[in-house]
């Protein structure tokens, strides 16, 4: 059941690319919505897989992959769409790609990915529920917003347009914020993988 959830969580990202891409702007409203329903269901996935006692290394890997490919699927569109540059989407496809390969050998020996954090710091960052909770919480605002504004300066130019400074300012934010949290979350990742 659990795995289900994250497939379909993955498959809906999907549609979401294509609204993005193919659609008018009044159907790319949609998009906010299709990215806080992904978001919730990454939180009911876990949660039914613990209820039902169906935790297994394949299901945290596949929800792992099913993040990375929501994640940086997103940064790809947001690039394509010049909502943010292409280097923060090489940013979040590189530090994807480096944590997840470092965790594969652990998860050759039957650990779940998390579990290869040893030190508290590390632990908190990487594996605790508030981190990973304040990580999803960023990136559903972030993703949010920005999904909201394409459509939003076709829609409504005028408003677009006066307070254009003032939604470039908040987009920055969330941007950064989201990098910079991305980017702490992983550096215990590879100092332990390492040692």
């Amino acid at each position: 059941m659990a795995n289900s959830i994250t497939l379909i969580r993955l498959l809906s990202i999907f549609v979401v690319g294509y609204i993005a891409l193919y659609t008018t702007a009044k159907w790319q409203l949609l998009n906010p919505a299709l990215i806080t329903i992904s978001v919730l269901l990454d939180g009911l996935d876990g949660f039914v897989a613990r209820i039902r006692n169906e935790t297994s290394v394949f299901g945290a890997v596949f929800d792992i992959a099913a993040d990375r490919i929501i994640e940086i699927t997103l940064w790809v569109l947001l690039a394509k769409l010049n909502m943010v540059s292409i280097w923060i989407a090489i940013i979040f496809l590189t530090r994807g790609i480096l944590v997840d390969s470092l965790r594969k050998n652990h998860t050759y020996q039957g650990n779940l990915p998390f579990g290869i954090m040893k030190s508290g710091i590390g632990k908190f960052l990487v594996a605790s529920r508030t981190m990973r909770f304040a990580y999803g919480f960023i990136k559903l605002i972030t993703f949010s917003w920005l999904f909201f504004l394409i459509p939003a300066s076709e829609l409504w130019p005028h408003m677009f347009s006066t307070h254009a400074v003032i939604f470039s300012y908040i987009s920055n934010v969330l941007v950064y914020t989201a990098v910079t949290i991305c980017l702490i979350r992983g550096v215990p990742v590879i100092i332990e993988a390492v040692i």
